[in-house]
């Protein structure tokens, strides 16, 4: 990674420049046109992108097959499971939340902690926005771990949560009936509580919303749910994350299984549709212990 510090602090890669959002967490990417992206910006992307956990690139003016050969700079994109826009790769699926229709997926979430493999990278692109409103948070699993006192991280050392598929609203849109009281009944998936990364070795904490991530196998219910509370609390603290306000042709990409985001929902009866891509997990994105 070539890059040398700016007049007014930002790190300046050889194809663009990368603004932090804030310290914890984030950065804006300026002087890039994602469309005429090529080896080089990709290499940096992907570095960027381990780095700060969530890239915010403005003024992107891109069609879905745009989007889609944006979404390849981080992997194989996987066929969407949400709706896809009639003649559209099938890769570029919609978060759709029509006028008059309330978003009911307010709350800090990871998407996919209950396989075993969790998605690390999804994108999304901005497409209807209403007036005001309609921000996503973020908050940075590995700040999170670092905030953790001593005492705390020796104590959740070696623990494992279980994540269970919980039915919300997204998911009559991607399974039928039947598929998704399988897989609601399916047994749970363990994962570290503490998991190492495996591009920079730092530890971060693989904590969900209480809806997948449903106890602790080593502890019994009561002790194991209040931990839980505790640590899900612990990681929405702001020191960890940033407010994102979308703007027309904003685009976003971020490390899914690093991070936790929150939807606001705060617009209602207005509506919000927002272009989504996933790519494709492999062996190297199963959590490990730290």
């Amino acid at each position: 990674m070539r890059n040398r510090r700016s007049a007014d602090g930002a790190m300046t890669d050889a194809c663009f420049q990368a603004r932090p959002i804030t310290p914890a967490i984030g950065a804006e990417i300026t002087g890039l046109d994602v469309r005429r992206a090529g080896a080089e910006a990709q290499a940096e992307l992907n570095a960027a992108l381990a780095r700060r956990k969530v890239l915010v690139l403005r003024d992107q003016d891109l069609s879905a097959p745009d989007y889609a050969a944006f979404l390849r700079l981080f992997g194989t994109p996987v066929r969407e499971d949400l709706a896809v826009d009639e003649g559209h790769p099938a890769e570029v699926g919609a978060i759709h939340i029509r006028a008059g229709e309330a978003q009911r997926i307010n709350f800090w979430h990871m998407d996919h902690s209950f396989r075993e493999l969790p998605t690390r990278v999804l994108s999304l692109y901005a497409q209807m926005l209403p007036p005001a409103g309609g921000d996503t948070l973020f908050t940075n699993l590995e700040a999170a771990y670092d905030g953790l006192s001593e005492a705390m991280k020796r104590r959740i050392g070696g623990l494992h949560g279980h994540h269970r598929m919980t039915p919300t609203q997204n998911t009559a849109r991607r399974y039928g009936r039947d598929e998704a009281a399988a897989l609601a009944k399916a047994p749970p998936i363990r994962h570290p509580l503490v998991a190492c990364h495996a591009g920079n070795a730092r530890p971060y904490l693989f904590v969900n919303v209480p809806i997948y991530c449903r106890a602790i196998a080593e502890l019994p219910t009561a002790a194991g749910d209040a931990l839980l509370a505790e640590l899900y609390h612990h990681v929405q603290r702001p020191e960890f994350g940033f407010r994102l306000t979308w703007r027309a042709n904003t685009l976003v990409v971020w490390e899914n299984n690093r991070t936790l985001h929150y939807p606001v929902a705060d617009y209602f009866p207005h509506e919000r549709k927002l272009w989504r891509g996933v790519i494709q997990a492999t062996e190297a994105d199963r959590p490990r212990a730290g």
